[in-house]
């Protein structure tokens, strides 16, 4: 349904490349403005979070536990995202393009020791919006992320 490990790996890499890019050629006053629910610097700030909780939630989907998260999902991670924007509280584009850099060094190993057939296997997990949760389908979101942020910067610094 998602495509393979590989595939979504290798849109995972080249979606958080283009976000990571589109964020470095912002001016510093770009990168704190507001985009209306944010700044580029909170959905920085966010990205770091989830790439943390995705490894976290991913680990407890292959044990057929909920993920710790999926409680706030029906909120739009309303309390979720808050706690990353207070907690990644910088304002210093480097040093949270880096934090971000390590997250997603911590997250990649750890989804390429996924095994194939436990990618997209149903544990019994049920996603908040319907259907099984998996492993695939929570890269699918953070990939979606990633894409939809950096549209999000490109439209609000025109």
């Amino acid at each position: 349904m998602f495509g393979t490990r590989d595939q979504q790996l290798a849109d995972l890499a080249v979606a958080s490349s283009g976000f990571v890019g589109t964020v470095s050629e912002l001016g510093v006053p770009q990168f704190l403005q507001s985009l209306g629910d944010w700044t580029p610097r909170d959905i920085v700030a966010h990205l770091i979070g989830w790439n943390r909780i995705t490894l976290v939630g991913c680990a407890e989907l292959r044990e057929g536990v909920l993920p710790f998260y999926f409680h706030d999902g029906t909120n739009d991670y309303h309390v979720i995202n808050g706690g990353f924007i207070a907690r990644y509280s910088s304002k210093d584009r480097a040093a949270l393009l880096n934090d971000l850099a390590v997250t997603m060094r911590a997250l990649v190993p750890y989804l390429q020791s996924v095994p194939d057939p436990e990618w997209e296997v149903d544990t019994g997990v049920p996603h908040y919006r319907g259907g099984p949760a998996t492993v695939a389908r929570c890269v699918d979101s953070l990939v979606r992320d990633y894409r939809k942020h950096r549209e999000e910067i490109h439209s609000g610094a025109e």
